[in-house]
């Protein structure tokens, strides 16, 4: 129970990887916030199971993080204290830079970039004022390498490992975390085994001959450890590096890829 104590909001709740991150994080001892943009109802599930496992408190919030308006309002809504902020919302679009449609192109930057720093600005004076706290941004591989088809999740993740690198450090928090005491740092997964990887390969099919296993054994091929990344080992890292063991990395984009980017 590293976290006694601690209540983490965290976006993307009811989706494959955000559900596993509040569980973990809870059963680390943290209160939940969880923030979605789907209807209560269908983050119930989860909820429930967060309850019944860890018996921490859970709150849900549904908010569509493309409107700047509604996460000022949730933030608001927000009575207690919030220590740490785990942004995993995301959204992928595949297709041709010529193809794309401006409207993806807004919605991938939306929720990938802008939504994240919404966030972190919300929360990140309160975190200074008490002295602790952890921001943890879910990037992507393709914020570290780029891939082709995917320009709007490549330039939305790239640009996430550079608020967590550059944004933080521009307030003096992640050069000076001894003082404000907060952190920031990106995870970079490779591919997990979620809907959205589902959709992907879905997408690349229909300008494809191959088969969907056989594109997804390609994806496996590119892994030097022939495996997909898990949700749960990303959740690990998150409450490692919320716990005291993280005290002095800050600052950082760690890949959980199967040594994709350095292969």
């Amino acid at each position: 129970m590293a976290l006694e104590g601690k209540t983490a909001l965290v976006t993307g709740f009811a989706g494959a990887i955000g559900s596993v991150i509040a569980k973990t994080v809870a059963n680390a001892g943290c209160d939940v916030i969880g923030i979605d943009r789907v209807k209560q109802e269908n983050a119930q599930q989860s909820i429930d199971e967060i309850k019944a496992g860890s018996r921490k408190d859970i709150s849900y919030f549904e908010c569509d993080l493309l409107k700047k308006e509604n996460v000022k309002q949730f933030s608001l809504e927000i009575k207690s204290k919030v220590d740490i902020i785990v942004n995993v919302a995301g959204r992928l679009t595949v297709d041709k830079v010529e193809d794309i449609t401006d409207e993806d192109w807004d919605e991938d930057i939306g929720i990938n970039l802008t939504a994240p720093f919404l966030v972190i600005k919300q929360f990140l004076g309160s975190m200074k004022e008490q002295g602790w706290g952890r921001i943890i941004n879910i990037s992507s591989t393709c914020g570290l390498v780029a891939r082709p088809s995917m320009s709007s999740y490549v330039a939305s993740k790239t640009g996430l490992v550079g608020l967590t690198r550059v944004k933080l450090i521009h307030e003096a928090v992640a050069l000076e975390s001894a003082e404000f005491g907060v952190t920031c740092n990106a995870i970079c997964p490779s591919t997990v085994n979620t809907p959205l990887v589902t959709k992907m390969i879905k997408d690349f099919q229909k300008t494809s001959t191959k088969s969907f296993d056989e594109i997804k054994e390609e994806y496996l091929q590119c892994l030097p450890t022939k495996r997909f990344t898990e949700a749960s080992q990303i959740a690990d890292l998150v409450v490692f590096l919320c716990s005291p063991a993280g005290n002095n990395i800050t600052g950082t984009a760690i890949p959980v890829d199967g040594g994709y980017t350095t292969s």
